[in-house]
């Protein structure tokens, strides 16, 4: 399986039907593909198990990869990476600064909810799903290389 086979096969297609049953287990994984996708576009270092590169990554892939209004919550003031990323990935419950929902609630993503971020599953899903097709659109562009193929 190439890199881009992956992104669409495992990235959009099986996240997106963790999605539509499991809203809590989808943040996860999103948190983690985000973190995939920036060490895709990585240009400093190609390998995509290099040590000590995940804040790097997860940042460089929110800021390149995903729409503008994400951006202000990178601020170490908020702390997107540590509250998002690092509270799913080790502990599978978000940071303090952190509300998790889905569209059903009538929240809107990236709302305010009792001095928390709101984040909506499917329209986190929806943003990581576009950041995931920008990828194979470098790919296909030359921007960035395939650096790696699965055997699966």
């Amino acid at each position: 399986m190439t890199q881009k086979e992956f992104i669409n096969h495992v990235l959009i297609n099986e996240i997106g039907d963790v999605v539509e049953h499991h809203k809590w287990l989808s943040f996860i994984l999103i948190c983690s593909g985000i973190e995939f996708l920036g060490g895709c576009i990585d240009q400093e270092i190609n390998n995509l198990h290099a040590s000590n590169r995940s804040r790097k990554r997860f940042e460089s892939a929110i800021r390149k990869l995903f729409p503008p209004q994400y951006e202000p919550f990178l601020d170490k003031s908020f702390d997107l990476y540590s509250q998002l990323r690092c509270g799913m990935n080790h502990v599978t419950i978000p940071g303090f600064k952190i509300a998790l929902s889905e569209a059903s609630s009538g929240h809107k993503n990236l709302s305010e909810w009792k001095d928390r971020i709101i984040f909506i599953a499917e329209d986190l899903f929806i943003d990581f799903k576009h950041a995931c097709l920008k990828v194979i659109d470098m790919i296909d562009r030359g921007q960035i290389k395939e650096t790696f193929e699965i055997r699966f």
